[in-house]
């Protein structure tokens, strides 16, 4: 169970906390129990949106209490034997202390929304016991409604002297541009989080993000900022659900006939919001809390991802699962007489020389899935007919061999071409690995400011040619540094509209091997096997009825990081 911090004014609650495993909620409405089949609709679902969407369908709809009629369900939800459990202070107040006159800590208490009601709309978030507690009257009052955070540097405490009854902390926020924030103490935190996460779930429909919410959440659907993740999440998992969070959550669910699912399964912000995002929600993995469940949110569990080039490994890296490859080895260069360009990776390899293409080629690092398992990429070779040329090729072309041009201009006597938007200007393939430079003559067209010239391959921008505004025709020289890979023409573009554009006289690509056909496709496989997973913490494989599972600290998780029953 939670401990509340206890002072010398609040010795009967501490000893009602030291009765063996009796809290307040079993008293009142029974032992915590999860309905058969609460949460079917959640599992096997997989992305963040379609959890958020099950997680709505089946905490929408619960029975709505009137704000003005909450203080006798409070009894119910957050009294032991009529003395409050507060989470804004250590004071001891009892049900005859609802509303009363309140000018310091400690002389009442009243209702308090954690999402600020100044930050909601009309509806049911108004009264929900899920987001309205009992707290500190004088306290609530100072907290007004700062959005939440990490006070950095001096702040105020909550108190009324000579002794410190209030918790928390009001001050200014670590992160730039927020200002004043409040940050509930280190006791409660995870239970502010897991209040965020179910009114993210419950009320993701609507707006929570009036004046200082807008810092908190987004909206359309609403969901949490970058902002307010970046500790709701530290918070969720350094306070972990309490005993007394549990309670509440079944005393709760016996008035308004909903839960807070992250309080009943803690994992399912990871899958969400966390390390476990983009994998696959097992419920038959989870315990619930409220059968002694938990999981450790420290162990990042993380896969081995390979890069094989002619059957060496020569790159591994740990990635988190669910999360997306954010780096790529260098582009290999060719490995045997037979290989000359490199096209990019594929995950199945080619085990000998063939004529077909592999069907999924990876080439830019957007195209890599989320990590899912272990995985080994193989580098893709190509080979060009036999007699082909693979010396420097140089393109030359003149805008006047496109077809669909319709616009002309002179300037001196010199004739060109204009690009204007929606129009293109498109090479023969290119083998891109070989792109060294593109060279053209060109000048801006209409308006005052420049025009840029985009490049783009394979649906990807690889260069942008800044022409400056001018009469003159000008030549421009874009060098490639970068990494490119595979074949593909190119297209050159400009986003200006109507007569603007860029006028053209000549283009010229210098690369290696432009024009060939290529034959030949191969991967030279043979990479040897890595082991399954890495953890960051220290841990044991176990392999039972032929499945992994980590054994850690004496509990079983299998490889997405969830505790085994």
């Amino acid at each position: 169970m939670k401990s509340k911090i206890i002072n010398h004014k609040s010795a009967i609650l501490l000893a009602l906390l030291m009765v063996a495993q009796v809290s307040f909620a079993n008293v009142i409405v029974g032992q915590a129990a999860i309905p058969s089949g609460y949460y079917n609709n959640v599992d096997s679902k997989k992305n963040a949106d379609n959890i958020l969407n099950a997680l709505y369908d089946i905490i929408d709809n619960h029975t709505v209490i009137a704000y003005s009629g909450l203080e006798p369900y409070y009894a119910q939800t957050d009294f032991y034997n009529d003395t409050l459990w507060d989470m804004y202070s250590t004071c001891t107040f009892y049900m005859s202390h609802a509303n009363v006159p309140q000018s310091a800590v400690c002389d009442g208490w009243n209702k308090e929304h954690l999402v600020c009601q100044s930050w909601l709309g009309s509806g049911p978030m108004v009264s929900d016991l899920f987001n309205v507690y009992p707290t500190d009257a004088r306290i609530n009052n100072l907290r007004s409604n700062y959005p939440y955070g990490v006070v950095g540097g001096s702040f105020s405490g909550f108190s009324k002297d000579p002794d410190h009854h209030g918790l928390g902390k009001l001050g200014t926020s670590t992160t730039a541009n927020i200002g004043t924030v409040y940050e509930p103490d280190d006791n409660y935190k995870g239970d502010f989080a897991r209040s965020f996460f179910y009114m993210v779930a419950r009320y993701r429909q609507n707006t929570l993000n009036s004046g200082n919410g807008s810092k908190m959440f987004t909206s359309n659907p609403t969901n949490l900022t970058a902002y307010s993740l970046s500790f709701l999440l530290d918070w969720h998992r350094q306070d972990p659900v309490s005993q007394k969070e549990i309670d509440r959550n079944q005393a709760v669910y016996g008035i308004q006939h909903n839960r807070n699912p992250f309080i009943d399964y803690p994992e399912l912000v990871e899958y969400i919001w966390g390390n476990r995002v983009g994998q696959t929600v097992d419920l038959s993995s989870m315990t619930p809390t409220c059968e002694g469940g938990g999981y450790d949110p420290t162990v990042t569990f993380k896969y081995a991802v390979s890069w094989s080039v002619c059957g060496t490994v020569n790159q591994v890296d740990s990635v988190i699962a669910g999360r997306a490859i954010t780096a790529l080895p260098e582009t290999p260069v060719s490995c045997s007489s037979i290989s000359d360009v490199f096209m990019g990776w594929t995950i199945a390899p080619i085990s000998e020389t063939t004529d077909q293409r592999p069907a999924v080629l990876y080439t830019k690092i957007s195209d890599f899935p989320t990590v899912s398992a272990d995985v080994t990429y193989y580098a893709v070779f190509a080979h060009g007919e036999a007699g082909a040329t693979v010396t420097p090729a140089v393109y030359t072309f003149d805008a006047d061999h496109q077809d669909g041009w319709t616009n002309t201009a002179s300037l001196m006597n010199q004739s060109y071409w204009l690009l204007d938007q929606g129009k293109s200007l498109t090479s023969p393939d290119v083998d891109l690995p070989g792109l060294s430079s593109i060279e053209v003559t060109i000048r801006t067209y209409g308006g005052t400011s420049y025009c840029n010239l985009d490049v783009t391959a394979n649906g990807e921008k690889i260069a942008t040619i800044v022409a400056t505004n001018g009469k003159t025709m000008t030549d421009y020289t874009w060098t490639n540094t970068g990494t490119l890979t595979g074949r593909a023409p190119l297209i050159f573009s400009t986003a200006y509209g109507a007569n603007q554009g860029i006028g053209f006289t000549r283009v010229v690509i210098n690369a290696t091997g432009a024009g060939i056909t290529y034959s030949a496709y191969l991967t030279q496989s043979g990479t040897t096997e890595l082991e399954l997973v890495e953890t960051e913490a220290s841990a044991q494989k176990i392999l039972v009825g032929g499945q992994i599972f980590i054994f850690r600290e004496g509990q079983l998780y299998n490889l997405q990081g969830a505790r085994v029953k």
